[in-house]
Parts: C-alpha cells; structure tokens; sequence
C-alpha cells in the first residue's frame, strides 16, 4: 500500500498530531525523517495513503502545522 510521510515545524506538533490521529482510531507511525527531506523535526508521521484526507482534516480543524507532505518508500 503506498504511503505518505507528515512532516512538521517541531516535535511538538508531531507529538499533538499523533495523539488526535490515534484517538481517531487512525493507524500512524512515528519514523526519522529520511535525509533526503528537510525539516525542522527529526521524526515524521507515515500514514496509508488512503487516509490523507482524513489526517489533513484532523490536523486542520486542531490547528496542527504541517511543513510538508511527501510520497515514501522504503525502498
């Protein structure tokens, strides 16, 4: 299943981001941000494809800033 990598302006956001995306029921992992992307935080959100709306939406109506939203293999 092809997968989307979350990125954010610092930990603080990826950790909000994560509990709202959990108490949601939605399935998310925490990985560290390939070297290939910069960002501000070390760690990144990965997430199906499939449920990008919904994690925009989630993280939208909280307020939560995302930097970035990339294509990811683990190629």
């Amino acid at each position: 299943m092809a997968k989307k990598l979350f990125t954010f302006v610092n930990i603080h956001a990826l950790i909000k981001a994560e509990r709202l995306l959990k108490e949601k029921g939605l399935s998310v992992e925490l990985i560290p941000t390939p070297k290939t992307i910069s960002s501000e935080c070390g760690v990144s959100l990965l997430v199906d494809e499939c449920i990008v709306d919904k994690v925009q939406e989630v993280l939208g109506k909280a307020g939560v800033e995302v930097t970035g939203l990339y294509e990811y293999s683990r190629d």
